[in-house]
């Protein structure tokens, strides 16, 4: 096994050759080197006043918390690299990547009064110790940070996801413990645009799939679905207010169409001309219902599989008639399926434009309605007495008797 050290900054890496195991001097000696670099080339004044004078001889490495030895820290910033022989584990490279990145966490942690990392449990590493900070959910130091950033809810994620989770989708990954403001806003969009179809959670996805990922998997069904209708991408301004829509929420417009008619730009002679022929013969009134109608036909027949409706086309019901969506949907879930239908062309995906179900929220401000109740039967289930007797009286065992006794008395003698 040898041991090396990598400097990605300068694009070439200084290798030497070492002992297979090296001992605590050439530790030391590496990560000095590799300090003083930064040292030199860093524009941060900070860490040119931390690292400032650095030697192999310090009792401890500079840049990093106290508690932190000279192998402790060599074991942070150095990675294994596969050198393809059974015999040996790799070759070991110190790499100035990590290093910068856990010198940046050092002053992250640092800022959140943490300057000793003995309160951690042993080999607890200086980004490891801020990701301890942030999953205590008790202690409010996460919340203060989404709270800097300007978040103060976790609407911008898929349902369900902590708030930890949240920060390791949105971390900046040159700043460990920094929320990157740009990745928050893709995230906040991609989140919005899913929701617009109403996908709140990630579980029809492949697991492991990011908003980011899933936004990117619909996104060219939705562009697909809209050039079916007869609206490309370049068109988006024509018919929507927001000239900058995407795809997936410029479906959505149109899948809700009448109620999301304000998000709509009035629809002139030659822009229906461009739409499906049903809209445009549709009384007016009707034309954002039967829009609706051949948007919900486009996204189903995409996510089927099929691309276009140029297939049916050559089917015998269709010879010499203008296709649409729905007429093309319609047939595509005929069961039993024609001889003649097409194949689909893509991969089917029904399953990712399923809307999440919505939860059932109990509200605990409003009395429930009583629809049962133990004490008094509902009056289907009540006794009444049948026409035509319209008098009950109720008698007790006494009254029987002496009925019983006047009425057979006076025949018995």
């Amino acid at each position: 096994m040898a041991t090396s050290i990598s400097s990605p900054t300068n694009g070439a890496a200084a290798v030497a050759e070492l002992t297979p195991t090296p001992t605590l001097q050439q530790m030391r000696t590496q990560l000095t080197a590799a300090l003083q670099r930064i040292a030199s080339t860093t524009t941060d004044k900070d860490l040119q006043k931390t690292l400032k004078d650095v030697k192999a001889t310090d009792p401890s490495p500079k840049g990093f918390p106290a508690g932190v030895g000279w192998a402790n820290a060599y074991q942070m910033v150095a990675r294994r690299i596969e050198d393809n022989s059974p015999a040996t584990p790799g070759n070991l490279v110190l790499s100035e990547d990590l290093l910068n990145l856990n010198l940046q966490a050092t002053k992250k942690l640092n800022a959140l009064g943490v300057t000793d990392l003995s309160r951690f449990p042993r080999g607890t590493s200086v980004s490891g110790a801020i990701d301890a900070l942030y999953r205590d959910s008790t202690n409010g130091v996460l919340v203060s940070e989404f709270a800097k950033s300007g978040i103060y809810d976790l609407t911008a994620f898929p349902a369900g996801t902590s708030a930890f989770a949240a920060f390791k989708m949105i971390e900046d990954p040159q700043k460990p413990g920094e929320i990157s403001t740009d990745v928050y806003r893709n995230y906040k969009a991609a989140t919005g645009a899913l929701k617009a179809l109403g996908i709140t959670t990630l579980v029809n996805f492949p697991r492991g799939t990011t908003v980011i990922e899933a936004q990117n998997t619909l996104q060219p069904k939705a562009e697909t679905m809209l050039d079916m209708l007869g609206i490309p991408k370049a068109k988006y301004g024509d018919y929507f207010t927001d000239s900058k829509i995407d795809p997936l929420s410029a479906l959505s417009v149109l899948v809700q169409l009448p109620n999301s008619i304000t998000k709509l730009n009035p629809l002139d002679r030659s822009k229906i001309a461009a739409l499906p022929a049903s809209v445009a013969a549709a009384p007016e009134l009707e034309r954002g219902r039967e829009l609706a109608r051949q948007a919900n036909a486009a996204k189903n027949l995409v996510a089927l599989g099929y691309d276009s409706v140029a297939p049916f086309a050559s089917m015998a019901r269709f010879a010499g008639k203008t296709l649409n969506p729905l007429d093309a949907f319609t047939t595509a879930k005929l069961k039993p399926a024609p001889l003649d239908l097409p194949r689909p062309t893509a991969t089917n995906t029904e399953r990712l434009f399923q809307p999440t179900p919505a939860e059932l929220k109990r509200s605990f401000g409003q009395p429930n309605p009583v629809t049962k109740s133990v004490f008094t039967p509902p009056s289907s289930q009540r006794v009444t007495p049948n026409p035509p007797a319209t008098n009950v009286t109720v008698v007790n065992a006494a009254w029987v008797i002496a009925f019983n006794q006047k009425f057979w008395g006076a025949r018995g003698g």
